[in-house]
């Protein structure tokens, strides 16, 4: 049988400073790398051309048109996602902040990592 492990804080604000630090460290990063090539993959669509449209266009055996089609789909997608990523970030925070105990602190995060969970065990766009 497993060990259940109790927190305990100083006080409810050293609580809630744990628990607001602990949701903003919940969300995994993007790789820098991969962030860097979206946006540089953003600028050139807004160009309309680039080397990197061209090369995934020459890779996928496609137009550029399609490509850039491509990336709009998915930075559209992006922006609704990360928009509703915030948002629960948001309403966790708020939760924690308005607790009454730590252990309504605790839930209200362990309910926002259930749904960060849920949200990235799908497959990400590219």
């Amino acid at each position: 049988m497993g060990k259940l492990r109790i927190k305990s804080h100083a006080d409810r604000a050293a609580a809630r400073a744990h628990y607001l630090d602990a949701v903003d460290r919940a969300a995994p990063d993007v790789p820098s790398l991969i962030a860097a090539r979206r946006e540089v993959k953003w600028a050139e669509v807004q160009a309309g051309d680039g080397p990197i449209l061209r090369a995934e266009a020459d890779a996928l055996g496609c137009s550029l048109q399609s490509v850039i089609d491509s990336v709009i789909a998915a930075r559209l997608q992006w922006c609704e996602s990360e928009a509703a990523r915030e948002a629960a970030r948001i309403r966790a925070k708020t939760r924690i902040r308005n607790a009454e105990t730590p252990a309504d602190m605790h839930r209200a995060y362990t309910d926002y990592t259930a749904a960060l969970e849920a949200a990235f065990s799908c497959p990400e766009e590219r």
